[in-house]
């Protein structure tokens, strides 16, 4: 197999495979792209030389496997524009039909050109034959339409990608719009050998390369658009159950002297790990803010006094000092201890969920070292 092949056709297929079991279930949107996937796999596959020659000596005539190839590209592509105009929410007009009827037209024309172009000698490509008038129309036909495909495609990403909220969704659109690029530098790739055919010229140095470097290119951007929200989604549930692991420590040693702060939790939304570990978040807050009253204010200056002279500064001190006042507020709430200050935040509030949820991972992380532990035995 060529390097192109190998590059290209095991990851549409695995990605065709792959959204096969969901498909049943899926929405209109994600049964369009479905097909486009399935279309280039299908497509792509017929290209692979191996299978190019076993199916044009079934037909008896030596480059007839380029036909179906881009019959099935033109599907693809239609395909495909019908996909980013449901993603967007691209409003929908009475003519819509009209994009069938000139699918249809266009398969017409690569059909009646391919077979009324004259049989070469040999072991010669027909479809590579662009001195014949028949395969400058066959190529006119195909280019146009991929070309006004893909330049569709370039619109609509550049219309709603602008539009798209920061993030996986907006980087999907760019990373659409970036393909679409190549696509199109591909189509004009393409059009340039056409036109330099139809004027004379022979030479074919470095054009097939060039072309399937452009195509490859195109392919894998696409693939890289469509994969990159799940493989988003995915590191986000990776991150969420990671964030939701280092804070249940915390979580469970300031709950269970102050069990009034923790809510009732519905089963369905126990598995939700985003909003489990918001409610962590909020639920430490609480939890420290009222056990707070064991601690004075010389002993948090005294504290900080003690682990500076640790060595530490900065906002591993602060981390450190929380630490140590977090331990002995619990404990002197386990023990019964009566408040002797009035209710004071223990914890740094951040400006968002997340600058909190990594202030809290330094102070839970803190808790365990030997300064903090120490700190914490001298207040007692």
């Amino acid at each position: 197999m060529r390097l192109f092949d190998i590059v290209v056709v095991p990851p549409l297929w695995l990605f065709a495979l792959w959204k096969l079991p969901h498909l049943k279930s899926a929405s209109r949107r994600d049964r369009v792209l479905w097909t486009m996937w399935m279309l280039w796999a299908v497509l792509f596959t017929i290209g692979v030389p191996a299978v190019r020659t076993v199916l044009d000596a079934a037909v008896g005539m030596e480059g007839f496997a380029k036909l179906p190839v881009h019959m099935l590209g033109l599907c693809a592509m239609t395909a495909f524009v019908e996909f980013i105009r449901e993603a967007t929410g691209a409003r929908r007009n009475s003519k819509a039909w009209l994009r069938w009827v000139l699918l249809g037209l266009a398969e017409a024309g690569l059909v009646t050109a391919f077979f009324a172009s004259p049989l070469p000698e040999g072991d010669a490509d027909l479809v590579t034959r662009t001195d014949l008038p028949q395969m400058q129309v066959y190529w006119a036909i195909f280019l146009a339409y991929i070309g006004h495909g893909v330049v569709r495609k370039i619109h609509l990403c550049w219309r709603y990608g602008r539009q798209a909220s920061p993030g996986p969704s907006r980087t999907s659109m760019n990373l659409l719009g970036l393909a679409s690029c190549f696509g199109l530098l591909y189509v004009v790739h393409r059009l340039v050998y056409l036109v330099a055919a139809v004027a004379g010229a022979t030479s074919t140095a470095g054009f097939f390369a060039t072309s399937q470097t452009l195509l490859a290119c195109t392919l894998v951007l696409f693939l890289a658009s469509m994969a990159y929200p799940s493989l988003a989604g995915a590191a986000k549930r990776h991150r969420l159950r990671k964030d939701r692991r280092v804070l249940r420590p915390l979580w469970e040693l300031l709950t269970a002297v102050t069990p009034e702060v923790v809510l009732p939790l519905p089963e369905v939304l126990s598995r939700d790990h985003e909003f489990v570990r918001y409610r962590y978040v909020i639920e430490i807050r609480d939890a420290a803010l009222a056990v707070s009253g064991h601690v004075r204010p010389e002993q948090e200056a005294r504290v900080q006094e003690e682990l500076t002279g640790t060595g530490l500064a900065g906002s591993a001190l602060d981390a450190a000092s929380e630490a140590a006042l977090v331990l002995f507020a619990v404990e002197s709430e386990r023990a019964g201890a009566a408040p002797s200050a009035a209710e004071h935040p223990l914890l740094r509030e951040g400006p968002d969920i997340d600058a909190e949820m990594a202030w809290m991972r330094r102070v839970a992380a803190a808790m365990s070292t030997p300064a903090v532990e120490a700190a914490v035995g001298r207040l007692r």
